[in-house]
């Protein structure tokens, strides 16, 4: 019994923690799904939601508005993660040289990183405003025409993508740089010996070794990108003509302006399956390269 007891005791410990996400996260979601499963709408709730199965995903993939949401997510997403990993890896292999002032240059490179969103949001609308903002002032004192950066739909999405980057290429920076100085020093030191150029180094060395603190970062920022909500809820609210509607904004906007709360669940529901798909991906590939 006794030792029965030393093997319970460890998860006496953890359990309070389970009981907790038990009712923070798992209550939440089963709700979420059941309330998807019905016609849970403003005029059916006093009356009782009927129950209409899997009509809502259904509805979701013949919905235009919804694969619009869905592409605009993947243009986002695509585009941010790339300029933010080159920009970043840029930056790590900067700040991975010895010279004077690093770390004050590594203060500024984590200070975008360290603003909340919302004050993100505020701070490019601002900047973007085509009266008196700080952008086009800059352009047109380089005689450029002024821009209506969140009001017309070929610069929309440049607009947010641009305050994507300068909040969060600081991860990629970040988790780049303590990889980078996590290496080895044999494998350099051996290339030296054998008159290996900085290109080749690059390539041969320093690139395969960082590969799996590259998946990780590219994965992770992946999924934070992807349910990005408040900064271009902030910059443009989806607008103009849903050329910015992630698919978060698109669930937010169907369940709490439209009060179509079951077919919102279901399209949250489509988003969750989206990062089981890549949290599943992250696993077999960080199993691959360990």
């Amino acid at each position: 019994m006794s030792r029965l007891r030393r093997q319970l005791v460890p998860y006496t410990f953890v359990a309070p923690l389970f009981v907790v996400l038990g009712i923070v996260m798992a209550y939440p979601l089963a709700f979420a799904f059941y309330v998807s499963l019905h016609d849970w709408t403003l005029l059916s709730v006093a009356a009782g939601p009927p129950f209409i199965g899997f009509e809502n995903y259904i509805r979701a993939f013949q919905d235009r508005h919804f694969w619009n949401a869905m592409t605009v997510t993947a243009t986002f997403v695509t585009a941010a993660v790339i300029v933010e990993f080159i920009i970043g890896f840029a930056v790590a292999l900067l700040l991975n040289r010895e010279f004077r002032a690093r770390n004050y240059v590594l203060t500024l490179v984590l200070l975008p990183f360290m603003v909340t969103n919302v004050v993100i949001g505020i701070t490019f609308k601002l900047l973007y405003n085509y009266d008196w903002g700080v952008v086009n002032y800059l352009l047109t004192q380089l005689g450029l025409p002024a821009l209506n950066w969140l009001g017309d739909t070929g610069t929309a999405m440049l607009g947010v993508v641009i305050a994507d980057v300068w909040n969060t290429s600081a991860f990629f920076a970040l988790i780049l740089f303590a990889g980078l100085q996590a290496l080895p020093h044999e494998p350099y030191e051996a290339a030296r010996i054998d008159g290996a150029n900085p290109r080749q180094v690059f390539w041969h060395i320093t690139l395969p070794m960082l590969q799996p603190i590259i998946v990780v970062a590219l994965l992770w920022r992946f999924v934070d990108t992807f349910k990005i909500f408040d900064v271009i809820y902030i910059l443009t609210g989806g607008g103009p003509a849903r050329a910015t509607e992630v698919i978060s904004i698109y669930a937010f906007r169907t369940g709490f302006s439209h009060f179509d709360l079951g077919y919102a669940s279901a399209v949250s529901y489509l988003m969750t399956f989206v990062m089981i798909i890549v949290g599943w991906q992250y696993l077999r590939t960080m199993r691959r390269l360990t």
